[in-house]
């Protein structure tokens, strides 16, 4: 599986974009190279995104909730605990619409364990007091822990409104590193007015799954690009904080969990992030055992979280697929060799999931 697919649908002018419809409505089937036999369909689907802005699906509410590069970073810290958010956008303190880029709650995980410990971090204790005792931590602005201002890495692949909505789907699907995509009123101003992730463009796909036509019978083993061996995978029994390691690491937003039998029983990711208690309580659950961790999490009835592991095999189609990862609310499905054994031999992530879309 290639490491980055990058998204050049989104610098074409316009009339690229209509020799691109004109393609797209010639397709009938499959080049017959291909391994698969499935007919291509779906060409209605991507008809409407060629025809339908990015604008047209709902501002996300992170919107809402934004944060200036000098401001505290403990007070954006809990906005995002309390709001159960992955990420926030960063606007420029001279340009309060101008936007500069995200900080994610992994970036401050990341510093917090990194800054305080184990020795403190693994007590159970109050991290809100702990950081207000911490006069270094007291000073730190959000600017000091941000990972990837757009400036440095350009992992959120920027549109503007004018853009197609088939141009941010072919984004996603083609650049498994971009998960949400900031639309700026221009690129002179860059003024946020949306963003699209990942999630919402699945659900998409979900409530317009009668235009897919025999596509949504296309089967695992004949999907193009996804990752068939080689999966990360992580024990039960290790700490948690090693198993975030591991996804920093290796550049990744989810891990498999095993038992002692190497059976998958459930998987990690960093959206198990969202369970931080706003009661400060979080921290030191990253220094039990995955199995431990992952418990917490179950037990609280907020969080919305499948309770037992979520899976596919290689003959399932891309409309139960598709139905399990959107139904579940989850961002990876691993692919297991039997139900028997349930060894992961295979993942599809969602930007996976959307590059079955194209021909």
């Amino acid at each position: 599986m290639e490491s980055k697919r990058k998204a050049n649908l989104a610098t074409e002018n316009d009339s690229k974009k209509q020799q691109k419809l004109t393609e797209v409505s010639d397709v009938k089937t499959m080049d017959s190279t291909s391994n698969s036999s499935i007919p291509f369909d779906g060409s209605q689907l991507l008809l409407k995104l060629v025809n339908s802005r990015a604008m047209s699906i709902k501002t996300r509410d992170e919107v809402i909730f934004s944060c200036e590069r000098n401001d505290n970073l403990t007070k954006v810290f809990k906005g995002l605990t309390e709001r159960g958010f992955l990420s926030v956008p960063v606007f420029q303190q001279t340009d309060k619409k101008r936007w500069y880029g995200f900080i994610d709650l992994l970036d401050i995980v990341r510093y917090v364990t990194h800054h305080f410990g184990s020795e403190k971090m693994s007590i159970e204790q109050d991290f809100w007091k702990l950081s207000e005792e911490e006069e270094k931590f007291k000073t730190l602005t959000v600017n000091d822990v941000m990972r990837y201002p757009h400036t440095k890495d350009n992992r959120f692949s920027p549109i503007t409104q004018n853009y197609s909505l088939f141009s941010a789907f072919e984004i996603f699907a083609r650049d498994p590193n971009v998960h949400r995509i900031p639309i700026l009123d221009n690129m002179a101003n860059r003024h946020l007015v949306s963003i699209l992730t990942q999630s919402q463009l699945v659900k998409y796909v979900y409530d317009n799954m009668s235009l897919l036509g025999n596509k949504k019978d296309l089967i695992v083993k004949n999907m193009s690009g996804i990752q068939m061996g080689g999966v990360v995978t992580v024990k039960s029994s290790i700490l948690a904080i090693e198993a975030f390691k591991i996804l920093e690491e290796k550049d990744i937003n989810g891990v498999a969990v095993l038992n002692d039998k190497g059976e998958l029983i459930d998987t990690l990711s960093v959206r198990d992030l969202k369970a931080i208690a706003t009661d400060g309580s979080f921290f030191w659950k990253l220094y039990r055992t995955v199995e431990e961790f992952l418990g917490f999490i179950k037990n609280d009835q907020v969080t919305v979280r499948p309770r037992n592991p979520v899976f596919c095999m290689d003959g399932d189609t891309f409309e139960a697929v598709l139905t399990k990862i959107y139904t579940n609310s989850i961002h990876r499905l691993f692919i297991v060799d039997s139900i028997e054994t349930m060894k992961p031999v295979g993942v599809i992530s969602l930007s996976d999931l959307l590059l079955q879309l194209f021909p």
